[in-house]
Order: structure tokens, then sequence, then C-alpha cells
């Protein structure tokens, strides 16, 4: 009985590991290496790990019971890099010994509580991100600042409507959506004197699913296909939901204005 209670002990810390790890945006070869080499480390009779972007199953047999399963289902993924590397680090010390399993429980507990960047200072780097992306599309001065502020309140947008816990698409689709908008009330309030290319090209890129797009790609050169084709199309549908937004607040502001 105390093995098999201390079998069930290590079952749950790697899939735990292996949890977060995915809810931060890791990729699925990533969190399947990681289960894999914490359950290795004992002597389990033999370890089965199967990872998909929506949950997690893992069977082990041992010489103390014949199967023991736990399936894990994964909702509101993030992106938290600085997260997946305190994982790994985790993942690494506990299997070069240098962590106890006791000691490992103790720290996964404060990795999984350990707090993130305020949300004021995601939505001010958000706005500085958007006003130096225009740069790079030829912006001016005054439309370096106008994307600042856009961002700005694109950022506050986002980060209010991911707090209700509104589905991303969703979420992508309303701040593309009031970003066209602000953006041609710029254009008519300054009497069409800035240009709205660099501004939206600039306060869009923070919206883009660059790391889902660049995941799906890992996943297809690491052989998991599922995982690689679900995150193609979840990145795919995430530009969509971008690109429609976008396009019906210009296409509305361009038949207001021409009424107008």
């Amino acid at each position: 009985m105390e093995t098999t209670v201390c079998n069930e002990k290590i079952l749950n810390f790697a899939v735990h590991i292996g949890e977060l790890m995915l809810k931060s945006g890791a990729e699925t070869y990533r969190v399947e290496d990681t289960i894999t080499r914490i359950l290795k480390k004992h002597d389990f009779r033999s370890v089965n790990t199967f990872v998909v972007p929506t949950g997690i199953m893992v069977t082990v047999e041992s010489e103390a019971y014949a199967l023991s399963t736990k399936v894990v289902r994964v909702k509101n993924r993030s992106t938290r890099l600085e997260r997946i590397e305190k994982l790994n680090q985790l993942s690494r010390d506990y299997v070069s010994g240098l962590l106890s399993l006791d000691e490992g429980i103790i720290k996964l507990y404060e990795i999984n509580h350990s707090s993130s960047y305020k949300p004021h200072t995601i939505i001010l780097w958000i706005g500085i991100s958007c006003s130096f992306f225009s740069i790079m599309f030829n912006a001016r001065p005054i439309e370096f600042i106008l994307s600042f502020f856009i961002g700005l309140g694109v950022g506050f947008l986002q980060y209010r409507l991911t707090e209700k816990q509104i589905v991303n698409f969703f979420v992508l689709f309303i701040c593309s959506l009031s970003l066209g908008f602000a953006v041609m009330i710029c254009h008519t309030l300054f009497d069409k004197g800035i240009h709205i290319e660099p501004i939206m090209i600039g306060c869009i890129m923070p919206l883009l699913p660059g790391v889902a797009f660049t995941t799906a790609i890992r996943d297809a050169i690491s052989d998991e296909l599922l995982s690689g084709i679900s995150r193609g199309v979840e990145a795919l549908l995430m530009a969509i939901a971008l690109a429609a937004g976008m396009g019906i607040s210009l296409s509305i502001s361009y038949v207001i204005g021409g009424l107008l």
C-alpha cells in the first residue's frame, strides 16, 4: 500500500508539471519528454505518455500494481515563457537527484503560485511595442504617438476580455474591430493628415499568433503531427479573427465616410 501511494504521488507530480507547462504555452513534445524523464527516473516497468494541446494522458506500470492512468484536461492556455523555464529547471534538478520528491512538490507549488507581470505593466509595454512596431513601417512622430495610445487601449481591452474568460478568438475579433474603428476615428479627427497603415500594422502586431504558429511548426518537426496540425489550425483561426475584425471595421468606416 505504501509503495502504491508513493507511485501515485510521483505520477501526480510529473503530470502536474506537464499540465503547468502546457498551460504556459510549451510544445507538446517538450511536455511529453519532461513527464517521461521524471517517471523513468523511478523503477516503473513501462511509461506511456500522450499529450495534445488540450489534454494529457499518462499510464505507468510497475511491479507493485498492474496499471495506473492519469488524464488531465487542460484549459485556459496562455504564454508564460518564464514559468516554462522554471519548470524545465525543476525537472532537471529532480531527475539529476538535486531535489527529493517532497522538495520538488514544494518547489512546484511555488512556481504554480508565482505571480506574473502586473496588468498595468503588460498594458504599458503593449503600447510601447505598438509604437515602436509602427516605426518599422515608416511612422512619423504623430503616428508613433497615436500608435502608443491606441495600443494602450487595445491592451486594456484584451486584458479585460481575457479576465472574463471569453473565448480567445472572440477576444481577438473584438480587439481588432475596436482597433480598426479607433484608427479611422483618428484619421477623421486629423482631417486625413495621418497615414493609417503604420498605426494599423504596428498595433496589430502584438495580437498576431506568432508563438502559436512557431509552436505548431516545432511540434510538426518533432513528429507530433496531431498537435502540430491542431496548433496550426488554431493559429490560422486567430489570424482569421484578426483579419475579420479589422476588415469589418474598415469597411463600415469607409461606408459611413462615403455617406457623409
